[in-house]
């Protein structure tokens, strides 16, 4: 019974390709897509050339290469530094710790988990000299 139903299944797989290319059976959309937007509606660009446009938006006027993200980050802190009224908050640093299984007190079993310690507090960075310290 098993086999008679994957005959089938495969006889109809075949049915739709002899009538169809199969690319047409998998995908009936047109490839060619042709954009017919106007000026006032947008652009008419690639996909990952519309994605480096929104991720990088300064990129606009110069051609659009592939920019490294620690580039962009080493960027927005170097413009942070021309700015020093804009302070940053540094995130505090977490530290999480595995605990392996154990048996505790009264033959209770602890299994493997993972506890989170908080090992620095965040702090304000990139602020006045001439305030104070905590």
């Amino acid at each position: 019974m098993e086999r008679f139903k994957s005959a089938m299944v495969m006889l109809g797989i075949l049915g739709l390709s002899a009538c169809t290319p199969l690319e047409k059976a998998v995908n009936p959309y047109e490839e060619n897509f042709q954009c017919k937007a106007s000026d006032q509606s947008g652009k008419c660009i690639a996909t990952p050339n519309a994605y480096l446009e929104a991720r990088y938006p300064k990129l606009e006027t110069e051609p659009i290469q592939k920019v490294n993200e620690s580039d962009q980050r080493y960027q927005m802190v170097a413009s942070l530094l021309d700015e020093p009224k804009k302070p940053i908050l540094q995130p505090p640093k977490i530290m999480r710790v595995l605990l392996l299984p154990y048996e505790g007190e009264g033959e209770e079993l602890f299994m493997t988990r993972y506890v989170y310690v908080k090992v620095e507090d965040s702090d304000w960075i990139l602020s006045d000299i001439n305030e104070t310290s905590k």
